[in-house]
């Protein structure tokens, strides 16, 4: 492989797990921030029905997905030329849809 495909699978990379990571944290703290509507009894709580007590978990995966994204990209700079990406890429994935759900049902 060329030094080019190297850096533009990097880039790809980079840009494929932002925007994974992103989109987990988004959806982190639409479920976790209290907006105050009235809301039906049911169990887990909707999106924006529950109190505080979703903030501490949701920090929580906030701090796990954005570490397994640096990891991934330093792992990224520091082996260009293998073809691993698959790996730490879907550890973020899985990441993601475990801290949605550990959010949804905090």
């Amino acid at each position: 492989m060329t030094h080019t495909s190297d850096r533009t699978r990097l880039w790809t990379l980079a840009a494929g797990g932002a925007a994974l990571m992103l989109g987990a944290w988004l959806a982190y703290w639409w479920l976790a921030y209290p907006r105050h509507e009235v809301c039906a009894m049911k169990l887990p709580a909707p999106a924006g029905c529950s109190s505080l007590a979703r903030t501490p978990v949701a920090t929580f995966w906030t701090v796990v997905t954005g570490t397994l994204y640096a990891a991934t990209l330093l792992l990224a700079a520091w082996r260009p030329g293998r073809r691993w990406w698959f790996a730490p890429l879907f550890g973020l994935f899985l990441s993601a849809v475990c801290g949605y759900f550990a959010v949804l049902h905090a």
